[in-house]
């Protein structure tokens, strides 16, 4: 586990909570996200929104006809009940396959190519294929007609308008004339299918009471013609006088005739009942059925062709595309940083170095210069400066900010990397020569160095900046462009330090460039030889903090070799860029209880 030691400033974090944050924090990181993937995010939602215009381009325009069909029912006003079970009833009516048949083979529509599936050359031959292998049957003539069927209700919609008897139904179709004239049929078909039901109906109930009618009557004529006939016979047989069969008793001949009689008049009075009753009935059944519920239906607005494509909706399509693209930026963004193996904020240097983070140093500009474009590959602006006077030249460098703006953020960082080193110092151990490397190049080291020197020169302290890149010379050469000797001539012996030193008549900042000797020397020999010692010997008698820019640990040996010869270092990062398995190994070079801490370079001004 790597290990430093802990300044006096900083604030442990194993004393916090490990997951605890403040909504704000949330809310700031959150922001933070957005702004460090804006342009994926930005890219994702435009080729989202190209994607939303190319499919309103392309896809064909859809209108719908709607009429409104108003469901009669004599039904009592408080049965809520019954209402919505007629009126669901008739939904279900004009939903149905018989409507849709119906209107299907009025209007042709097996044959349209709108309801029947064209194929392809590819679909024909997927379909031959699948035939061949038996998972399908060869199309027939009825097959015309269940794609037409399973198109037909997939473009019809039938749903009540609320609570009321008002039934709204509607018609998708490529052409608005065809739309609203599907619509009318199918309105049509509907009215005309209920008036043939009830038409049916009340046939059938008129014929079997009329069959009922006559059969009554014509028992009870039956009945009452049996009664009369009876009487008559009687009768004739008192006017003709005939003898009676001496061996029948007279009381035997009266009861019998009494007996028939009763029979008859019980049949006849039977049969008048059952006929006066059945009339009765039929009566109040009428009368019942005037006042119980009767359903008709009838058209309030016939559709009309529309006007205007119900879809596809220009404001949600263009909507739904920008919303995917953002949340694809987003994701893209998300997987990005999971992948990422970059450091973005102290904490994150915490939890995976180990390592304090005492200062974020945030990304600036200085008289129009972009950070960075001083002290990287590539010599910046030269000025023309008098090597005889060795007065350290003003650059377009943010390092300057520390002068001009001393109550900015930059400065404020920096301020927090001096206080760490002198935390170190008040604990007992004298850091008066530092390092400043990184495990990169570019990542703006010397940046960090100059800006460090010349803030510990600008409050006082006695300072000097010792450029030992010997591999790039971009520090000398921007802030001492015409010097002709430096540290490469001190090693040599043929200057001294006091020759070779650069003032800023400013703060009083001491730099110690390279040089130009023109001798091929290999900086890992000169850093790890005895001439370093004593060179910092000298200075160390001369000036209280020895700030030294190193060359990055992840290309050469140079820093290995210096690192007898300096008290501690400083490791620079630069934010969101430098992999964190990389930073471990320069770490390693430069030996963990050395490092005073890490330093999060070209944070953006947001939060990174």
């Amino acid at each position: 586990m790597l290990q430093t030691n802990r300044t006096d400033h900083s604030v442990n974090p194993d004393s916090m909570p490990p997951e605890f944050s403040l909504p704000t924090e949330t809310l700031a990181a959150g922001v933070a996200f957005i702004r460090r993937r804006l342009s994926i995010i930005s890219f994702t939602c435009l080729i989202a929104f190209g994607f939303g215009l190319l499919y309103l381009i392309t896809a064909a325009p859809t209108f719908t006809a709607d009429a409104d069909v108003v469901v009669d029912s004599k039904a009592a006003p408080g049965d809520a009940a019954s209402v919505s079970t007629i009126v669901e009833s008739q939904i279900a009516i004009i939903k149905s396959k018989g409507i849709a048949l119906a209107v299907i083979g009025k209007l042709g529509l097996a044959e349209d190519p709108e309801f029947v599936r064209h194929s392809g050359a590819v679909r024909d031959m997927i379909r031959s294929i699948s035939r061949l292998l038996g998972w399908s049957k060869p199309e027939t003539e009825s097959s015309g007609v269940r794609h037409a069927l399973e198109a037909f209700e997939r473009k019809l919609s039938v749903k009540r308008a609320g609570l009321t008897y008002i039934v709204n139904i509607t018609f998708d179709s490529i052409d608005p004339e065809r739309a609203a004239k599907i619509l009318n049929t199918v309105v049509e078909t509907y009215i005309a299918a209920q008036m043939d039901a009830k038409y049916k109906s009340d046939l059938r109930g008129e014929k079997w009471v009329k069959d009922r009618l006559d059969a009554l009557s014509s028992q009870a004529s039956n009945a009452k013609k049996a009664l009369a006939n009876y009487h008559k016979n009687k009768n004739d047989v008192a006017d003709s006088a005939e003898p009676v069969d001496a061996g029948t008793p007279p009381s035997q001949l009266t009861a019998t005739t009494q007996g028939d009689l009763r029979e008859l008049e019980a049949a006849a009075e039977s049969t008048a009942r059952t006929y006066d009753n059945f009339l009765r009935v039929l009566r109040y059944m009428e009368a019942q059925q005037q006042s119980s519920p009767t359903l008709e239906a009838h058209l309030l607005t016939e559709a009309s062709p529309p006007l205007r494509a119900s879809s596809p909706k220009i404001g949600i399509a263009l909507g739904i595309s920008i919303a995917g693209g953002m949340l694809l930026g987003i994701a893209i963004g998300m997987l990005r940083d999971l992948s990422d193996r970059g450091i973005r904020t102290g904490a994150q240097v915490w939890k995976e170095l180990q390592i304090a983070c005492i200062a974020v140093v945030p990304e600036v500009a200085s008289a129009g210069a972009k950070l960075g474009a001083l002290l990287v590959d590539g010599a910046p602006r030269r000025q023309r400066a008098d090597p005889r006077s060795r007065s350290i030249v003003r650059t377009e460098s943010p390092i300057w900010t520390i002068t001009d703006a001393p109550q900015s953020r930059f400065t404020e960082s920096f301020l927090e990397i001096k206080i760490a080193i002198d935390s170190m110092n008040r604990s007992g151990k004298r850091n008066q020569v530092i390092g400043i490397t990184s495990t990169h190049p570019d990542e703006g080291k010397s940046t960090v160095a100059a800006a460090l020197a010349l803030l510990m020169a600008h409050a006082g302290a006695r300072a000097v900046l010792v450029d030992c890149n010997l591999r790039n010379r971009s520090l000398s050469a921007a802030m001492a462009p015409a010097a002709e000797l430096g540290v490469l001539d001190v090693v040599s012996g043929a200057a001294s330090v006091r020759d070779t030193t650069w003032i800023d008549s400013t703060t009083q900042l001491a730099f110690l460039p390279v040089g130009n000797n023109s001798r091929p020397m290999y900086a890992g020999e000169v850093l790890a030889s005895e001439i370093p010692d004593q060179l910092f010997k000298t200075l160390r008698e001369a000036y209280d903090y020895i700030i030294v820019d190193l060359p990055a640990v992840a290309l050469f040996a140079d820093v290995r070799a210096a690192v007898c010869a300096l008290d501690s270092f400083i490791f620079v990062i630069e934010a969101s860029r430098t992999n964190v398995d990389v930073v471990k190994r320069g770490l390693d070079v430069v030996r963990h209880e050395n490092v005073i801490g890490i330093v999060l370079n070209k944070a953006k001004r947001d939060g990174v």
